[in-house]
């Protein structure tokens, strides 16, 4: 590319970079002021930048901001900060809680998945008619369904660190579902995929799902104390505590290489960095270290561009009628009814207080980033036309703007003890 062409190209992105870290920060405070995480404001963020807000008022122009050029672009750097986040994700949990809960996790993830399905088999011929006839129907059901049952593990995570609560059970037990439900879904995407495009393998599936088990054993077993071992002989030669560059180098090639090798599996990239999360999380001097150098610039810099993006891809004039509308309204009823009301089944059948079970639910709810994802592909795939993306775009915002209030409402009261989040929002 000409040199002069790539300096137009930064010199754009550096000023839609801007616009969104600013949109996003005052966004998510405004959120915070009525009980919302911070990632609900960074999405309606994104939707006031684009085409259903700033679009109407500026029609002819508004296009000028954010061109198609740029999406590539602003999709990487989104990546990379999400890439960064779950891999905190992964190392801030106490998973110690789930030795006397695992019962609890498994019913949660089944049932997290199992009643948002039925529910997407249930309403999935009539949105088809009426909305998608020119879709092929298996498709178009198989990713309402995923759509449906997925949670959104890396916003869960921010919801649970925002509030304090990420070493609590309801937190481990929580996340832990929801790591579940992201692996199947993310292997129902691959499966969906593989259909859509007439290459699905059974074989292939299963050596995918060996594959992944087979890589978490090796990091428990092998690169986490390879890693621990390295990291305690930094702090002999530099005791402050702080990631040295020779560890910073070390950590992030072992990061960058685990997405690799999850994404050659034909799981998302960043499941590989929650993945290394996990396998380090015992080592909470080398957590809070990590947590000191990047938090603060994932949280404010990075993960904005994703929410952001995805409400400039969202234009919710696509449902102009009323009967549009009460599709969405469907869409949002199914996804609820059956994401919290069988997760909190799930939880009260293992003998978890109803309390404890209506936060769990409430968590297991949250759908933004996962649900978006694979929005986003079934809208590649040619599964999902406009008029959906745009229903489960709004399912996706709406349950994940429920959480809070929710989780606050149901909360125990010991745990309402737990110290405010600084204004910043760091994780």
């Amino acid at each position: 590319m000409n040199p002069t062409l790539i300096e137009s190209h930064v010199k754009l992105v550096l000023l839609q970079w801007m616009i969104i870290i600013a949109a996003a920060w005052l966004f998510g405070r405004l959120g915070k002021k009525i009980g919302q995480p911070l990632a609900v404001g960074e999405i309606l963020a994104g939707i006031v930048l684009g085409p259903s807000v700033l679009g109407l008022f500026w029609p002819a122009d508004w296009p000028v901001l954010f061109p198609p050029g740029t999406q590539q672009s602003l999709q990487l750097l989104g990546k990379i900060g999400l890439i960064l986040l779950l891999f905190q994700v992964g190392m801030e949990f106490d998973y110690s809680h789930l030795r006397s809960r695992s019962k609890t996790v498994t019913a949660v993830s089944l049932t997290g998945i199992l009643f948002p399905m039925l529910g997407g088999l249930a309403i999935g011929p009539w949105l088809h008619r009426n909305f998608a006839p020119d879709l092929p129907l298996g498709g178009f059901q198989l990713f309402l369904c995923i759509t449906l049952s997925i949670s959104a593990l890396p916003i869960m995570g921010r919801i649970l660190l925002e509030m304090k609560l990420e070493r609590t059970a309801i937190g481990a037990m929580s996340i832990s579902a929801a790591a579940i439900d992201d692996v199947v879904g993310w292997i129902l995407l691959a499966v969906a995929s593989a259909l859509a495009t007439s290459g699905f393998d059974g074989w292939a599936l299963v050596r995918q799902v060996a594959g992944l088990l087979i890589f978490f054993i090796l990091l428990r077993k092998l690169v986490a104390p390879l890693l621990r071992r390295a990291w305690r002989k930094s702090l002999e030669r530099n005791p402050s505590g702080h990631l040295s560059p020779s560890y910073l180098t070390l950590l992030l090639i072992v990061l960058f290489g685990c997405c690799l090798i999850t994404n050659l599996l034909g799981v998302f990239a960043i499941f590989g960095a929650f993945l290394l999360g996990v396998a380090l999380h015992e080592q909470r001097d080398l957590v809070q270290a990590w947590r000191e150098r990047f938090s603060d610039f994932v949280v404010v810099a990075l993960v904005p561009i994703f929410f952001a993006n995805t409400g400039l891809n969202t234009e919710i004039g696509a449902l102009k009628t009323p009967l549009a509308w009460a599709g969405c309204a469907l869409v949002f009823l199914a996804a609820v009814t059956g994401k919290l009301g069988g997760c909190f089944l799930g939880a009260r059948l293992t003998g978890q207080p109803w309390r404890e079970s209506a936060c769990i639910a409430a968590l297991m709810n949250t759908r933004a980033l996962m649900a978006l994802v694979a929005i986003n592909i079934g809208l590649d795939l040619g599964l999902l036309n406009r008029e959906m993306f745009t229903m489960l775009v709004i399912m996706a915002l709406l349950t994940t703007a429920m959480t809070g209030p929710l989780l606050r409402y149901f909360l125990p009261k010991e745990l309402h003890l737990a110290p405010p989040t600084p204004d910043h929002g760091t994780p």
